[in-house]
């Protein structure tokens, strides 16, 4: 039973859209909120100056955060949009053709990479490399640094 994470096509491309559209054209924030049905709120703020520039809705609980910055920094936007990007359990293998966008019903998904699924132990460091296939005089010259823990540890040096 794996869990996997996806994102909604169509969702994640009018909201991208609407990213460009706000970058170029800052105070087209409230249009770009009545037009596209994927986004609930839009914030443009100058961080140089410190003040808000466009503001426009009203976000919604439970919604998704999306934070961009302009190239040179000095912009951000904040917008409030739909749930785009949402995990689901697959059980069986047809099931992944069954996955739907919570959001629009849309069955147009990409699996995307999970930032939970790299962090299946915490409590314990990386493994360290095994140095016996290296010849004799490149293996004195490699170091790793860092404290291995005891049950990392070869049982010869214990």
């Amino acid at each position: 039973m794996p869990l996997f994470e996806y994102e909604c096509v169509p969702c994640r491309s009018a909201v991208e859209k609407a990213v460009k559209k706000l970058m170029r054209d800052k105070k087209s924030a409230s249009s770009v909120v009545k037009e596209t049905d994927a986004v609930n709120s839009a914030q443009i703020v100058n961080l140089t100056r410190g003040k808000i520039e466009a503001e426009a809705g009203n976000p919604e609980d439970g919604g998704q955060s999306v934070a961009r910055y302009s190239e040179d920094g000095s912009i951000m936007l904040l917008m409030n949009t739909t749930i785009f990007r949402f995990s689901e359990l697959i059980y069986e293998e047809g099931d992944e053709k069954k996955v739907k966008c919570p959001s629009c019903g849309s069955k147009k998904t990409d699996k995307v990479v999970s930032s939970f699924s790299f962090t299946s132990d915490l409590s314990t460091d990386m493994p360290k490399p095994d140095l016996s296939n290296l010849p004799p005089e490149v293996r004195s010259k490699v170091q790793l640094k860092g404290y291995i823990e005891e049950k990392d540890r070869p049982k010869k040096n214990r």
